[in-house]
């Protein structure tokens, strides 16, 4: 997984930007998966300012890839899209990125 870490921050601030922390509480928050659309919409009420919709679902398939979030895909008007959820829960995530910062810390 390929994070940066800000020591000047705490809890998840420390590896994800504010609309991201949002987009993991949206999706922690949710009893069902939800698109792309959805997170970009309850990002962009709770947030002042505004986040692009790109940006929303280049973090969350890079939340795919890095094993934090999970997805399937449906079909709709125009083709296939993806539905999101949390792979881990809150308390489990930040035990994950814990354990990173743990592991990588021994390599020295």
């Amino acid at each position: 997984m390929n994070l940066n870490m800000d020591l000047t921050k705490t809890g998840l601030d420390m590896f994800f930007k504010p609309y991201q922390v949002t987009a993991l509480n949206i999706l922690w928050g949710s009893p069902n998966p939800l698109s792309s659309r959805q997170v970009w919409e309850q990002a962009n009420e709770q947030l002042p300012g505004t986040i692009s919709r790109a940006s929303i679902i280049n973090f969350l398939n890079a939340s795919v890839e890095n094993g934090l979030l999970n997805y399937v895909e449906t079909t709709g008007k125009g083709g296939y899209r993806r539905l999101y959820s949390s792979k881990l829960s809150k308390p489990e995530t930040l035990s994950f990125l814990s354990q990173m910062v743990q592991d990588r810390l021994h390599t020295l």
